[in-house]
């Protein structure tokens, strides 16, 4: 008697000892990975706040991976491989190269792990879903309104992203294709400034020697626009000449509010991280998420800008 007592303690014993395994596996939080381009543009810190506020909603632990070198596809290659290594649950990816990239992603998916494609479309390896605006129709809204600014007459510069990224030919093909629209408007240049203030404005203030006469610059994001507005103070030509960016930035809400810049276009930086992050926890849990996840976008100028201030 005293024996089966003991075998069915014993058993009793390894049954909650099991149980205790099977509730600890289950509490253990999804760990993700974050890689973006940089942490010098305020669109990827934003949308390193959405990813980690999004982490914190749903319980997962969330690292952020970003190049030392702004933009280095073969760091980001590299922070997949690390991740690889560390036998993370998910990697939420904003590739600076939609092609070099591809080698990293293939590396992912030959380990297993998951990849959520955010803001730049990879070309190749496979992606559970990609979560971003229409970049082409959002360079195309604010070239379009551009235009209209301008009586759809004038001579146009435009700043260009980085070359190779998916996201540089799609906000290139909106602009283009918006202006295509008013013949009475001409791209007098149109030239790479790699998203990023201080290249813009050396850009500009070289094509400004150059075309002193232009009517407006068109930049695919904000630190372009905003590096083309100090070439442009400096110049003494501010007011003369119109600028435009895209992802109303807050400093480039606080530019648009003082004159110096004319528009941008909210594409919601924040919450491509948090939906990227968001998506990325469903496919965990085994929950189907769709293959396209599109984020609505916004015109910002004068008549608006007062609501973006308040944020």
């Amino acid at each position: 008697m005293k024996k089966a007592m003991k075998i069915c303690l014993a058993m009793c014993l390894v049954l909650v000892f099991v149980a205790l395994g099977v509730a600890q596996a289950a509490e253990k939080p999804f760990e993700i990975v974050i890689i973006l381009k940089n942490l010098v543009n305020p669109v990827w810190i934003d949308m390193k706040k959405g990813a980690e506020d999004a982490a914190a909603r749903y319980g997962a632990k969330l690292t952020a991976l970003a190049p030392l070198k702004a933009d280095n596809n073969e760091e980001q290659v590299r922070a997949i491989e690390d991740s690889i290594i560390r036998k993370v649950d998910a990697i939420v990816l904003i590739p600076s190269d939609s092609k070099g990239i591809i080698p990293g992603i293939e590396k992912a998916n030959k380990a297993g792990i998951p990849v959520i494609n955010v803001n730049t479309k990879a070309h190749g390896g496979k992606c559970e879903t990609f979560v971003a605006v229409e970049n082409y129709d959002a360079a195309f809204k604010v070239a379009d309104a551009m235009a209209k600014k301008l009586g759809g007459q004038g001579k146009v510069i435009i700043l260009e992203g980085v070359p190779g990224a998916q996201s540089t030919m799609d906000l290139n093909a909106g602009t283009v294709d918006a202006l295509k629209k008013y013949p009475g408007i001409k791209v007098v240049a149109s030239q790479t400034a790699k998203f990023q203030r201080a290249e813009a404005m050396r850009v500009m203030e070289n094509l400004l020697q150059r075309y002193p006469d232009i009517d407006a610059v068109l930049a695919a994001n904000d630190e372009m626009a905003l590096g083309a507005v100090e070439a442009i103070d400096a110049a003494g030509k501010t007011g003369k000449i119109l600028v435009s960016g895209l992802d109303a930035n807050a400093d480039a809400v606080k530019a648009i509010a003082e004159g110096k810049l004319t528009m941008s276009c909210d594409k919601r930086s924040y919450q491509q991280g948090y939906v990227g992050v968001e998506m990325a926890v469903k496919f965990l849990r085994g929950e189907k998420i769709p293959e396209r996840v599109v984020i609505e976008t916004t015109l910002v100028d004068k008549s608006n800008v007062d609501q973006y201030l308040k944020k």
